[in-house]
């Protein structure tokens, strides 16, 4: 296979994301919870980071039995808030929550990350802009972290090896089909 650089691949999945239908975006995201839902570390864990649908993301679910997060941009980096006070769209768009408090990332079991595409290798390409890369760095180091779980429509695997020494790799990556580890 061609190698294809992270916007070259970006553009390409970006495109191919955003021509799935609606109805196919909620059967896949069911999958895709389902297969989530399965997960060890997902059944025990309490505090979750997710979050919200963005130019055709899966869409995930909030079971009740959970605490929910969901990330805000700070500067360079990402804090995570309750949805307690609602949403509203920051510069880029996207639904970031209005809520002032945030929880501390190390309170956080696991991290349900947004991507446009990965590789077998667990490594994502996202957005470009570098937030959850360098959020994510600042927890590797502590001895009970919490895991990085991506969540991604099985067709954006990429078998490029696109990763670079700022890029963080992720515990597990769970699609409508399977879970990569």
């Amino acid at each position: 296979m061609i190698q294809m650089s992270k916007v070259e691949l970006r553009k390409y999945f970006l495109h191919k994301r955003e021509d799935i239908s609606d109805s196919e975006k909620v059967s896949l995201s069911s999958k895709i919870n389902d297969n989530l839902c399965l997960q060890t570390e997902f059944i025990a864990a309490e505090n979750i980071a997710s979050f919200i649908s963005f130019r055709n993301e899966p869409v995930l679910a909030k079971l009740v039995n959970k605490s929910y997060f969901f990330p805000k941009i700070n500067g360079l980096d990402l804090t995570f808030h309750s949805d307690k006070n609602g949403f509203g769209a920051n510069r880029f768009g996207i639904e970031e929550p209005n809520e002032k408090i945030s929880k501390p990332l190390n309170k956080i079991d696991i991290f349900l990350v947004p991507l446009i595409s990965f590789n077998r290798n667990l490594f994502r390409v996202g957005f470009g802009g570098g937030y959850y890369d360098r959020t994510l760095t600042k927890l590797l180091k502590n001895k009970k972290r919490p895991k990085f779980f991506g969540i991604s429509y099985d067709f954006q695997l990429t078998e490029s090896k696109f990763e670079s020494k700022f890029d963080v790799r992720l515990d597990k990556i769970i699609t409508d089909k399977k879970v990569y580890v």
